[in-house]
């Protein structure tokens, strides 16, 4: 039982510290509950693509990659290209981005399916 307090207190360690890496990354001050959502939020999204039920330091650090794009698409949103003053943006339309989803490839859960 100890082990697994350990562990999850050391994970939570590991989210705190990622999460000053971002803040720092972005220039967002302290306590930023819009940029903790968007870590939240890339945790989650993580997750949900790797099949994991909990996160390990690799995964916080592609969610906190993931937590910047978010970061820097908020007023994107919803965009898919952008032209101004003759410089061409284009933006992924949704999802995570491929340079982030190949890096969480290894730690995809597989999955067994019977066969109809």
């Amino acid at each position: 039982m100890k082990t697994v307090v350990k562990s999850m207190s050391s994970l939570d360690d590991e989210k705190a510290k990622q999460l000053v890496q971002l803040q720092a990354r972005v220039g967002a001050e302290s306590g930023n509950v819009s940029l903790e959502g968007y870590f939240d939020d890339a945790i989650q999204a993580v997750l949900d693509f790797t099949g994991q039920t909990q996160a390990n330091k690799a995964l916080l650090i592609a969610a906190k990659r993931l937590a910047v794009v978010y970061w820097n698409q908020q007023a994107d949103e919803g965009e898919t290209q952008r032209i101004e003053g003759g410089i061409s943006r284009t933006f992924e339309a949704t999802g995570i981005p491929s340079s982030i989803r190949s890096s969480l490839m290894p730690y995809r859960v597989a999955t067994t399916r019977t066969i109809r």
